[in-house]
């Protein structure tokens, strides 16, 4: 289990917070940390990143012990299943037609966390030399970075970067890409929305988290970059600390 902290900001730019998210726990005390990112019209984004958030808690905190060969199976499921109820819901609902958001997801184990995302929220793990990113954006920008169109530098500013290739409510059928990662050598686990990294640069993310700190004082210290970025979004992130041997 690892110490963690959920911080979140409708921003300077915004008038409501479509993010949500949590830390829960299951039957028997396993870890689940997740944040969803809203899209749509009027409402709509903020109703199905709560939905989402809502039937993965529920679905976490009935479960029993998820040994590790089994999580992959399970995130897999569960996203499936909920992005199926979230599309049928929008389509009972014409006021929530179109309605998405992005899902990023870590199941923690005592050396691993196996990481489940759809969109452009992100996972990653963090020392004093280097920020690793676990997940890979399903975006429009991202895809030109990973043919060799354009380099990573050029898709933090590029003027199309809010096209997200896929998300959780806006087709019948999704399935999440799934990552497992050691925690060994790493001393934060980090899940984030693009409101924090559409305006942060890695590098600084990282810089941040290499001070002695509190998580409550990184998580304020990272909010206030994201601000003094003039993030025009909402900014939402998970920290958490990484404890164990380091060699």
């Amino acid at each position: 289990m690892l110490e963690a902290q959920f911080f979140t900001d409708t921003g300077q730019h915004r008038e409501k917070n479509e993010d949500a998210g949590g830390i829960f726990y299951n039957q028997t005390q396993q870890q689940l940390l997740v944040l969803c990112d809203g899209m749509g019209g009027h409402k709509a984004g903020e109703v199905a990143s709560s939905f989402v958030t809502t039937e993965l808690q529920q679905r976490f905190e009935n479960e029993n012990l998820i040994e590790q060969h089994q999580a992959e199976n399970w995130l897999r499921q569960q996203i499936k299943d909920i992005n199926f109820q979230l599309f049928h819901y929008a389509q009972e609902n014409p006021e929530y037609h179109g309605m998405g958001t992005t899902c990023v997801c870590a199941l923690v184990f005592d050396k691993s966390v196996v990481v489940a995302n759809v969109g452009d929220s992100r996972a990653y793990v963090i020392n004093g030399r280097q920020i690793d990113q676990i997940t890979s954006d399903h975006s429009f920008v991202n895809h030109l970075v990973l043919t060799g169109q354009i380099s990573k530098e050029e898709a933090f500013t590029h003027p199309q970067r809010n096209i997200i290739t896929k998300v959780m409510g806006t087709d019948k059928r999704v399935s999440p890409d799934l990552f497992i990662k050691r925690l060994n050598f790493y001393d934060y686990l980090l899940l984030c929305s693009d409101g924090l990294t559409d305006y942060v640069k890695d590098h600084d993310i990282q810089r941040q988290l290499k001070k002695e700190q509190t998580l409550e004082e990184h998580g304020n210290h990272l909010m206030q970059l994201a601000m003094d970025h003039h993030s025009k979004d909402n900014v939402t992130f998970i920290v958490a600390a990484i404890e164990g041997d380091k060699v």
